[in-house]
């Protein structure tokens, strides 16, 4: 057997071959067509890519191994012969080198070594459809995350200049009230209205109404706010161009809710059967596990998502047992948002969660043992292809 490791870079590549009789060599390319054409070429001339005499193996890390990964398929080397290793196994074996080098040529060297020594987790990569959901699903939830960032921004903007309007409205940031923001931003401004124009305002940018007593609210809080008087300039401008951010994010994601129900509506995945799970969050869970048979058990699934218990105790220590958040954050996102789904419509979910909320245990805590069990029964669905079962959840 031939062993190849590939430390994966931006620009160039390290790679180190292990031979037959144990030698290494050592060598980089550039990452480019010329860098892989010349590999291609290295390995034909030893008649590795014709026989199945060659492990490949690189970090599935960052996104530059996608690259050099599809090269090695274009030159007809089966995904079962290229390792994707876990960053975080490969770390913890390059460690156990005594002189503590670090390079990319040793990092190369000891992923050959890794490889020939055997004992090491593959991860999977999609080269189908499923990476197609993967890019818009990831895509999704990062945007998310920015218009959740986005709106605090505003939030802190509105609290110095019209500290009383957020109070006003439960939801903050409806279409109403982003509309009134785009026309109005500083209680000045509101309060150049008298109440029946402002009445008639409202009414011409809320579709379904806004109690009038809201209405008188917003009127008198606008006389008598405690709003800064300083930098409202600066201020009016921020706001305005984060409302400009807010309405562009939020029609991006809602344009990607789109393509995914599109492109997910193909999939027949019994998934689609534990309710708490709509098309969304079940096609982000879908393309992030992949291929079931990945998985021996639901305790690696939970372990892939980052939901296992990260114990810490030595001796007569014992501290707290959070968990690691190693794997895919976004499975652990869409398994942790639909289980709080699930805690709120489902009786068994629901139960299970006041009771440990009875225990004095937090809503986080509570949430997160749902989705413990929450990843189990998808493991158990998607492993044996059936139905969701209430009895058996």
């Amino acid at each position: 057997m031939f062993y190849l490791g590939i430390d994966v870079g931006k620009f160039t590549h390290s790679l180190c071959l292990i031979d037959e009789s144990n030698q290494h060599h050592i060598w980089q390319i550039n990452n480019d067509k010329s860098g892989f054409k010349s590999l291609q070429e290295k390995l034909s001339s030893l008649d590795l890519l014709t026989e199945s005499r060659l492990l490949v193996g690189m970090e599935a890390t960052g996104h530059y191994f996608l690259n050099i990964y599809d090269c090695l398929l274009h030159m007809k080397l089966s995904a079962d012969r290229i390792a994707l290793l876990n960053p975080l196994q490969v770390k913890s074996f390059r460690n156990t080198n005594l002189r503590g080098a670090k390079s990319d040529n040793v990092d190369a060297e000891r992923i050959a070594i890794l490889l020939q020594f055997g004992n090491f987790d593959r991860c999977n990569v999609s080269t189908d459809h499923i990476m197609n959901i993967r890019e818009l699903t990831r895509l999704k939830s990062d945007l998310t995350a920015n218009l959740g960032s986005l709106k605090r921004k505003m939030i802190a903007v509105i609290d110095r200049i019209f500290p009383e309007f957020a109070k006003i409205f439960a939801n903050k940031f409806g279409t109403t009230v982003v509309a009134l923001l785009t026309e109005y931003q500083t209680p000045e401004e509101f309060a150049t209205l008298s109440l029946v124009e402002l009445t008639a305002l409202v009414k011409s940018l809320s579709k379904r109404g806004i109690n009038q007593d809201k209405v008188e609210k917003l009127h008198e809080a606008a006389r008598n706010s405690i709003g800064i008087s300083f930098g409202v300039e600066g201020f009016k401008i921020e706001l305005t161009i984060l409302l400009t951010q807010l309405k562009a994010l939020e029609g991006q994601i809602d344009f990607l809710e789109t393509k995914i129900s599109e492109m997910i509506s193909g999939f027949e995945s019994p998934i689609f059967t534990i309710p708490g799970i709509g098309k969304t969050t079940g096609a982000a869970i879908l393309a992030e596990i992949g291929d079931i048979s990945h998985f021996d058990s639901a305790i690696k699934l939970i372990a892939f998502a980052g939901l296992d218990p990260k114990l810490k105790s030595s001796g007569t220590y014992q501290g707290r047992t959070p968990i690691s958040k190693r794997g895919s954050k976004y499975l652990r996102n869409a398994l942790w948002y639909s289980a709080m789904v699930l805690c709120r419509m489902n009786e068994k979910f629901h139960k299970q969660y006041r009771e440990r909320r009875n225990l004095g245990k937090s809503h986080r805590y509570a949430v997160t043992a749902a989705a413990n069990k929450l990843t189990k029964i998808v493991y158990h669905i998607l492993k044996n292809n059936c139905v969701y079962d209430q009895n058996l959840a």
